[in-house]
């Protein structure tokens, strides 16, 4: 790892510390910047796999993998109805613990998407996904999608949220220019948070449900 007294950041240092909210400033003794946190660290070089969603910030929402532990969690997160109200599939009932951890098992199984837990506090409290060939003639289109346990509606997580893992995903994806994402109509709040992430309206598909786009900053 790299402290702020071993010199400069390269580019894709400071990319990394960019996407993690790391705070820098610019020294102009050393001519480049520098990590502003004494005891703040970054990666010495770009990581050959995607490690920013195993970066923890106390206070803060992060994201991981889920796992067999998680399956309590999971099923009283998504035993309730209300979640699922905006959600593509419809409510399947109170989960069982069967059924919980085969959702859990499969979310980590295809290389067509990635499934993490979001976490506060080291405990899970919603979901968000990145689901690869959205676009079948864009191969550099990934689409978002995300939920809460409803405890955590009305606190601003969503936002946060929502910022978070855009900023993550184009860190962790090089090919990555554009994510889209679709909300149900009713989903007022879902919406917000898009637009304050950064994302434009890009109309409503033939089912009614709106489309939000953002691309990479260039």
């Amino acid at each position: 790892m790299q402290s702020r007294w071993d010199g400069v950041l390269t580019p894709e240092q400071k990319a990394w510390c960019d996407a993690r909210d790391i705070a820098l400033a610019y020294d102009p003794l050393q001519i480049g910047w520098v990590i502003a946190d004494i005891d703040s660290t970054c990666l010495r070089s770009t990581p050959a796999t995607p490690l920013s969603w195993k970066v923890k910030t106390p206070g803060l929402l992060n994201f991981r993998r889920w796992q067999p532990s998680d399956v309590p969690a999971y099923m009283r997160l998504l035993s309730d109805p209300e979640v699922w109200q905006h959600m593509y599939e419809a409510w399947p009932g109170t989960l069982t613990h069967a059924l919980a951890r085969d959702l859990i098992d499969i979310s980590g199984l295809s290389d067509h998407h990635d499934v993490l837990a979001v976490t506060l506090d080291a405990q899970p409290i919603g979901q968000v996904r990145l689901a690869f060939g959205a676009d079948a003639s864009s191969s550099d289109t990934a689409e978002i999608s995300y939920w809460l346990g409803r405890d955590y509606w009305g606190r601003g997580l969503g936002r946060d949220l929502v910022h978070r893992a855009t900023r993550r995903a184009f860190a962790d994806h090089a090919w990555l220019y554009r994510l889209v994402a679709f909300v149900h109509p009713e989903n007022v709040a879902s919406a917000k948070c898009l637009r304050a992430a950064g994302y434009h309206d890009r109309g409503h598909r033939d089912d009614g449900w709106q489309c939000f786009v953002i691309y990479r900053d260039t």
